[in-house]
């Protein structure tokens, strides 16, 4: 059981988690490129782009914003330790 004056024992800084979450929406996004690549040939079909756009191109640019994200708050971070 966890003691109850440990709460933020286990919390990870902002930075880390925002990284973690850009590898997985990246891993996400690439498993959805794959997935249209292999998929797609099968089907022939028009909506494919559109398909894919949302499967790869979404998760991407959650990826890409947890990224700047998490850069900015270490960057903030670094920045507020200087001044302090």
């Amino acid at each position: 059981m966890m003691n109850p004056h440990n709460v933020n024992e286990g919390q990870k800084s902002l930075p880390i988690r925002l990284g973690k979450t850009a590898a997985l929406f990246l891993f996400i996004g690439i498993l959805g490129f794959l997935f249209i690549k292999v998929v797609g040939p099968i089907l022939q079909t028009g909506p494919e782009l559109v398909v894919e756009g949302i499967l790869s191109g979404v998760p991407l640019l959650i990826a890409a914003g947890c990224g700047i994200a998490a850069v900015t708050a270490k960057i903030a971070a670094s920045a507020h330790r200087v001044r302090a």
